[in-house]
């Protein structure tokens, strides 16, 4: 299809479920010619890769979390323009990318590369493929740095400058130490004062069951929520303990107000997941066993807890100080 678009002239058709458009011709009769050469030009679309694509999203979409829907969606998006055209997605054509992709971020194409090779398992366990790409492909080195762990006086510096919204939203996650997405999504069903609990809930990556641990509360939480809780009548609007005023639904990322008043306090940038970090090293420093930390975390393996105590310990701290005696 031709047509004018505002004082300039553009084409826009779609072939083989993909659209191809361009503008800015002076004339129709450069649109035309433009559309005719554009037609004759359009390689046939790899409809295999676009229903594996199209079927892994679907999955995606109801099994794994909005987060990890978008991420995906946005690479297949790539995907598509790259390699959509070509009959067969060779090792080639996947080391291609990565590479180019690496020049910017390392880490970067090391997550793609894994949900790439996730993207073919799921084509090869339908039979829709037969060889994944990615098989041979290594991961690219990199030189992994201490988590930054912010000193106790920055995150009072930080919590003293927000609202009181953002104070009892960030002291929920300091003080239970949950993943962001786990406070974002936390309902009052979940909160069990009877009990002095929480249930937190979070979809592991390497399947998709929801896996739920109960929380004791600190004084603190507990008055937080309490003084949050909405009323009988009111529950049944407020599903949420935090609600999004905008949406009126949960939050999925709050990604600007914690950098903005880092910024405001004047201290280093730092994150929520900082905050896992700090609190696991303070329960470390205060003798809790591993174990313990471990089951708090929500972790599976002992060993991503350890990565965790980062900090150097107050016993250690004591122990270096005999160097000089």
């Amino acid at each position: 299809m031709v047509e004018k678009h505002g004082k300039t002239w553009r084409y826009d058709f779609l072939k083989e479920g993909m659209r191809h458009k361009k503008g800015g011709f002076k004339t129709k009769a450069e649109a035309i010619q433009a559309e005719a050469e554009a037609r004759a030009g359009v390689k046939s679309t790899n409809m295999d890769f676009l229903r594996l694509c199209t079927g892994r999203l679907e999955d995606i979409e109801l099994r794994r979390s909005k987060s990890h829907f978008i991420e995906n969606k946005k690479l297949f998006k790539i995907l598509m323009e790259r390699w959509g055209k070509f009959p067969q997605i060779t090792i080639d054509l996947v080391e291609d990318y990565l590479k180019e992709v690496a020049k910017t971020s390392k880490n970067l194409a090391n997550k793609h590369l894994r949900l790439i090779k996730a993207l073919f398992n799921y084509g090869i366990k339908r039979n829709w493929f037969y060889l994944n790409p990615t098989n041979g492909i290594d991961f690219f080195g990199i030189n992994r740095s201490r988590k930054y762990i912010p000193p106790i006086e920055d995150i009072e510096k930080v919590l003293s400058l927000a609202t009181e919204e953002q104070y009892d939203y960030l002291t929920i996650i300091s003080l239970t130490i949950a993943r962001v997405r786990e406070i974002n999504n936390l309902k009052w069903e979940d909160i069990n004062f009877a009990e002095n609990c929480l249930t937190l809930r979070t979809r592991k990556a390497k399947n998709s069951d929801v896996v739920e641990r109960k929380i004791p509360m600190t004084p603190k939480v507990r008055e937080i929520l309490t003084k949050l809780e909405p009323k009988e009548n009111e529950k049944e609007k407020q599903e949420y303990v935090f609600t999004n005023p905008r949406t009126k639904t949960n939050y999925d990322y709050r990604d600007k107000f914690l950098p903005n008043l880092c910024k405001k306090a004047e201290v280093k940038p730092f994150m929520y997941h900082a905050l896992r970090h700090y609190g696991a090293s303070k329960l470390s420093n205060a003798g809790v066993p591993l174990t313990d930390i471990q089951e708090i975390l929500g972790h599976q393996r002992a060993t991503t807890t350890d990565i965790y105590l980062q900090s150097i310990r107050n016993s250690l701290k004591e122990s270096i100080k005999k160097l000089e005696d």
